[in-house]
């Protein structure tokens, strides 16, 4: 039924979640009409609960279905995914990612990058010199 329902169903979480409500509020009141029926007319609490039933089993599929999407997307943000980033930076990156957002003037940029240069190791600096040209 899960297949079946979804097959039909918008693709979008908030389409999933608005149909699964009006069928929730849909359903409820059905049932509670299916449930006083069975006490009178049989045959119409027995039609209101079959009604009630499917409606209610649509609505807790669609359900089912936005939270296995909600389960399935991942757990960071973009954000979350720069800030891992701005921690895995060396030192240079930070400075020119300071520079290319204006926070930095070019003196300082400059006098900083010379300072960078000349404290890392000899190894270092060669690849570092290179990408700061790049």
């Amino acid at each position: 039924m899960y297949e079946l329902v979804h097959r039909y169903a918008p693709h979008s979480p908030a389409g999933r979640t608005a149909i699964a409500i009006i069928g929730g509020l849909l359903g409820v009141p059905a049932f509670v009409l299916g449930l006083i029926g069975l006490s009178g007319n049989v045959a119409a609490g027995l039609l209101f609960l079959l009604v009630s039933t499917v409606i209610l089993g649509i609505s807790g599929q669609l359900t089912l279905g936005v939270v296995r999407q909600a389960n399935a997307a991942p757990a960071s943000s973009p954000q979350d995914d720069q800030q891992i980033d701005d921690a895995n930076e060396t030192p240079i990156e930070t400075l020119r990612r300071r520079y290319a957002e204006g926070k930095i003037d070019d003196e300082a940029f400059e006098r900083r990058l010379d300072q960078l240069i000349e404290t890392e190791e000899p190894e270092q600096r060669k690849t570092e010199n290179e990408r700061v040209l790049e």
